[in-house]
């Protein structure tokens, strides 16, 4: 009645599992299955039969029943069987002993994320073992075969020197617990290979049998208690996660770039950086030309020069007004100039960055930069927290170009935002390449002439 009991609390605890899961990535049910070797761990016996026993190692097989949250915690209901041979008790001749033990457990387990495919856990549980006991000793003859050796391991009334012999063939079940180590390894998004290391622990248990006078026929009922019940197991095998696979990613179609920068000698290139030097005439040694164009044939004989600006977009004028207005109002017209960059599945870096990096910081040569947003984004594949540490890594990646290339570490805000703000709407689990980007934000602001 208890193991039934204990059952069907495990079941319905899984059965209320979805109730309280978030909407993850990843989360559903799974079922999983695995065979290894197990031993168990020495026995002693008290009681009807008195000694001690060591296990030889032999199969073990699991099957269970979960469901993944999503959020690096799973429940599971866990079956492991598994049959020893233990030898002679206390290596005495005409004894020996097998158990079989079956265990029913309610597993908490938690994975550790972070580690692309792979994904180690730990975990514990508790529930029910049952044992399956066989035990025999006898009394044997001595070397001369004329008597009987009394044999240390069976014990019971003995009123005549007849040979007697201890059977027991019986089962009883209690509560237990265990402990959990493991590493999974997604082959798909759906099946998992598992491999782990249990060590469980069962409470004592009473196996019934009988005492027996072997000359006589006489039989008395009789107990063995057993004691340090436990088990290492190591086992391997798969676990596979239902509902639908994700859709097939679709390539997005990805623009070249034009050239629509025009450099100082009217040729187009991408950005700014790729304009060829400006030649700058050489000063007259023979004839002196003022400020004013005139020619003279020394400097002393210029007249008083004005004080000078400098224009917003670099060049130097007597007068405000005379600025390049129309230059000036087309590369700081808009107040925020917005660059994209976008990474491939589960990569913190994308070769991109330096060039888009560059485009983005051509507006600083004509206008101020005022301040920096750069924002990471992750696809739905892949689990919450994962997803927000790549975001952070994808943000640190323009950072960091950004720092290379002069910009100030001060005005510049990073930020992380994982899958919660995807371009492109997908459900869980969806690998989305326009979502898997890092997104570069300048606030201009137009320059001001400067009095030289």
């Amino acid at each position: 009645m208890k193991q039934k009991l204990l059952i069907a609390a495990a079941a319905a605890a899984l059965m209320a599992a979805p109730s309280f899961a978030s909407a993850q990535d990843g989360a559903g049910w799974y079922l999983k299955g695995g065979a290894g070797y197990g031993l168990h761990t020495d026995i002693d016996y008290t009681d009807g039969v008195v000694g001690d026993v060591e296990a030889e190692g032999n199969g073990a097989f699991n099957l269970g029943l979960g469901y993944d949250f999503g959020d690096n915690w799973r429940l599971e209901l866990d079956g492991t069987t598994m049959f020893n041979e233990h030898g002679g008790i206390s290596n005495t001749p005409s004894s020996f002993s097998k158990l079989r033990t079956d265990a029913l457990m309610i597993n908490a387990i938690y994975d550790f994320s972070d580690f692309g495919k792979f994904a180690p856990y730990v975990g514990a549980g508790v529930g029910i073992v049952r044992g399956d006991a066989t035990i025999a000793s006898s009394d044997f003859p001595n070397v001369d075969n004329d008597g009987q050796i009394r044999n240390p391991t069976c014990v019971g009334p003995r009123s005549t020197a007849d040979a007697f012999s201890c059977n027991y063939n019986d089962e009883d079940a209690g509560l237990g617990w265990q402990l959990l180590a493991g590493l999974g390894y997604d082959i798909t998004d759906k099946l998992t290979w598992d491999t782990s290391y249990r060590y469980m622990q069962a409470a004592d248990m009473e196996f019934s049998g009988s005492f027996n006078n072997s000359a006589t026929g006489q039989s008395l009922p009789a107990q063995v208690q057993a004691e340090g019940i436990g088990a290492h197991q190591i086992l391997t095998g798969f676990r596979y996660r239902f509902g639908a696979s994700a859709p097939k990613m679709v390539e997005p179609v990805v623009v070249a770039p034009t050239r629509d920068y025009e450099c100082w000698d009217g040729s187009m290139v991408f950005n700014a950086g790729q304009c060829p030097a400006e030649v700058v005439e050489p000063v007259r040694t023979a004839d002196v030309r003022c400020w004013d164009g005139q020619m003279v044939f020394a400097a002393s004989e210029c007249s008083a020069q004005p004080p000078t600006v400098t224009c917003p977009d670099g060049t130097l004028a007597y007068d405000l007004n005379q600025c390049p207005v129309v230059q000036q109002a087309a590369l700081c017209g808009e107040t925020y100039r917005q660059e994209i960059i976008y990474y491939e599945f589960d990569k913190g870096a994308s070769a991109e960055t330096r060039n888009t990096i560059t485009r983005a910081l051509d507006a600083g040569e004509f206008c101020n930069v005022q301040n920096v947003r750069v924002v990471g984004h992750t696809d739905t594949s892949g689990s919450a927290s994962y997803n927000l540490a790549l975001s952070k890594r994808r943000a640190n990646d323009a950072l960091n170009e950004l720092v290379r290339q002069g910009m100030d570490r001060s005005i510049i805000m990073s930020e992380g935002k994982g899958e919660t703000e995807p371009f492109v709407q997908t459900g869980d689990g969806v690998k989305e390449q326009l979502n898997r980007r890092t997104e570069v934000l300048l606030t201009l602001g137009s320059v001001d002439a400067m009095m030289n």
